[in-house]
C-alpha cells in the first residue's frame, strides 16, 4: 500500500465517522431526543475507523506510514484540534438559552454537543487534508 492510498483510507474513514457524528448530533436536536438512533453507532464507527486505519498503516509499512504523517498531516491535525476545541467551547453558550428556556432537554443537549464536537474535529481535519492535497 502506498502512502497516498493510506492517506486516502485515513481521510475517508475519518470523514465517514465525522459525518455519522454530525448526523447523530443534528438528528438529536431535530428529534428532541438524546438517542435519535442507536447510541452506540457513532462509537462503533470511531472504533471501526481506528481499526481500519491501523490495518492500513500496517499494510503500508513503516516508511509509507511515516510519509503519510508528514508536516502537512501535523499542521492539518493541529488546525482541526483548534477548531474542535473552539466548537466545544462555543457550544456551551450556544446551548445556554435553549436549555434555560427548556427548548431542549439536558440529555439531548449533551448528546448533541458531544457528537457535534467530534464531528467538528473530524470533518475539519478532512477538509484541511483534502484542501491541502488539492
Amino acid at each position: 500500500m502506498t502512502s497516498e492510498l493510506f492517506t486516502n483510507v485515513r481521510t475517508g474513514m475519518l470523514g465517514l465517522t465525522g459525518l455519522v457524528c454530525l448526523v447523530y448530533g443534528a438528528a438529536a436536536l431535530a428529534m428532541g431526543t438524546p438517542q435519535p438512533f442507536a447510541f452506540w453507532v457513532p462509537g462503533l464507527f470511531g472504533v471501526a475507523s481506528s481499526i481500519l486505519i491501523a490495518i492500513a498503516a500496517f499494510a503500508a509499512g513503516n516508511a509509507n506510514a511515516r510519509r503519510a504523517t508528514d508536516e502537512g498531516y501535523v499542521a492539518d491535525r493541529k488546525q482541526a484540534e483548534g477548531i474542535g476545541f473552539w466548537v466545544a467551547i462555543l457550544l456551551y453558550p450556544a446551548f445556554a438559552v435553549p436549555l434555560w428556556q427548556d427548548w431542549v432537554s439536558y440529555p439531548t443537549a449533551f448528546a448533541a454537543m458531544g457528537t457535534l464536537t467530534a464531528a467538528a474535529y473530524l470533518l475539519s481535519f478532512v477538509w484541511a487534508d483534502v484542501k491541502g492535497r488539492a
